[in-house]
C-alpha cells in the first residue's frame, strides 16, 4: 500500500464507522484503491470538483454507502446511471460483491477511468458501458435491473421513463437528489415512492427510493 493509500484508508474507516458498517480488510483495500485512483486521475480529467480527501470521503464514499443502510442487497442486476467517478455504483459493488453490476457512463474518459478502477480493485461481475440511458431500453438490459441508482443525472420525466423500462418486475430505483426535487418526483406515476431519507452530513440532500408501480415485488429487493 502506498503512502497516499495509507493516509486515505482511515478516512474510509471513519466513513464506514459513521454508518455502522463492518467492512472486511479486502473491501477497505478496494475502496482505498478507488479513492487513490480518483485523486490521481482528477489531476488530469474532471472527475469531481471536490478536492479535499476528507470531503471526498464524506461526500462521495459515505454518501454512496449510505444506500446499503436503506435497502437490502439486491438479488439481481444493479445498473448505476451516470456513474462518473464511480458513485454510487463502485462502492456499492465493493460492499455487495455478489451483485451483478453495470456502470453506465457515456463520457469516454470517465468510462476509461471506471474500467481502470475495476481492474485495479480486482472486481468481477461488473462492466462499464459507455452508452446513454435512452439507448439502453432497446438492449438486452431492458426489464432486467432489480435496482437502478442515479446520483449525478437530473431526474427528468424522460429519464424516469427510461429507468422504468430498465427495471424488472418489482424493481427499485434510488435517486440521490436535493430536497427541492422531492415534491416533483413524488408526483411521477411510474413509481410508488418511499419517504425520502436525509443523507448524513449533507445539506438538504436525500435519497429517494421507489418501487416500480404495477409490478410484483421480487425476493431480495
Amino acid at each position: 500500500m502506498s503512502v497516499a493509500e495509507t493516509n486515505l484508508r482511515p478516512l474510509l474507516e471513519q466513513a464506514a464507522s459513521e454508518l455502522g458498517l463492518s467492512l472486511s480488510s479486502e473491501q477497505l483495500r478496494q475502496l482505498t484503491t478507488h479513492f487513490s485512483l480518483l485523486l490521481k486521475w482528477n489531476q488530469k480529467i474532471n472527475l469531481t470538483s471536490i478536492r479535499k480527501p476528507e470531503e471526498i470521503a464524506t461526500r462521495h464514499f459515505e454518501e454512496s454507502l449510505f444506500l446499503t443502510k436503506l435497502l437490502p442487497q439486491p438479488d439481481g442486476l444493479l445498473v448505476d446511471v451516470g456513474s462518473g467517478a464511480g458513485f454510487p455504483g463502485l462502492p456499492l459493488k465493493i460492499v455487495w460483491p455478489g451483485v451483478e453490476t453495470v456502470l453506465l457512463e457515456p463520457n469516454q474518459k470517465k468510462a476509461t477511468f471506471l474500467k481502470e478502477a475495476i481492474r485495479s480493485c480486482g472486481l468481477g461481475g461488473i462492466e462499464v458501458r459507455a452508452e446513454r440511458l435512452e439507448d439502453l431500453p432497446a438492449t438486452q438490459l431492458a426489464a432486467r435491473a432489480v435496482l437502478a441508482t442515479m446520483r449525478a443525472v437530473a431526474p427528468t420525466a424522460a429519464v424516469l421513463t427510461n429507468l422504468s423500462r430498465l427495471l424488472a418486475p418489482g424493481g427499485r430505483i434510488a435517486l440521490f437528489v436535493g430536497e427541492a426535487s422531492v415534491t416533483t418526483l413524488a408526483a411521477r406515476p411510474e413509481f410508488d415512492w418511499n419517504r425520502p431519507d436525509p443523507i448524513p452530513h449533507s445539506v438538504r440532500r436525500v435519497i429517494l427510493t421507489g418501487l416500480l408501480r404495477n409490478s410484483r415485488q421480487l425476493p431480495g429487493v
